[in-house]
């Protein structure tokens, strides 16, 4: 049976968010929506062709709130980064098949989620200008 510390020093300092994560930590999930909302949104937005942003915003939400809702399936950060990528992009070919998307943000958050995790993150979309060009 490996040590604890030769299992520790496998893992990696990138990992540890990761691992609270798979325990169900929000405030782990908070830390990784913070790291890789920007980039994912602009992700969605390059997939939609520019042309809304409010889906955009929404198609990144449901992909987070994905992850949460599956979080016990990770063991590391990469294998998150592009589950968020292919999620992101299999919504937003979603949006483009229907083409009768609503702009709207009609997110329903996963009810395990505390509501100050919550109150934070869309505090954080309100307060960012991630269109500001």
């Amino acid at each position: 049976m490996p040590e604890f510390d030769d299992v520790f020093n496998d893992i990696g300092e990138q990992d540890l968010p990761v691992l609270h994560l798979q325990l169900g930590s929000p405030e782990a999930f908070k830390v990784l929506f913070f790291q890789y909302y920007p980039e994912l949104l602009s992700f969605a937005l390059m997939c939609l062709q520019d042309q809304d942003h409010l889906v955009a915003h929404r198609v990144t939400l449901e992909a987070f709130f994905l992850l949460w809702e599956r979080h016990t399936e990770f063991d590391r950060e990469k294998t998150i980064k592009a589950f968020l990528y292919l999620a992101v992009r299999n919504k937003c070919l979603h949006e483009a098949r229907s083409r009768t998307h609503t702009n709207a943000l009609p997110v329903t958050p996963p009810s395990s989620l505390p509501q100050d995790i919550l109150s934070d993150i869309f505090a954080y979309i309100d307060r960012s200008n991630f269109f500001a060009y």
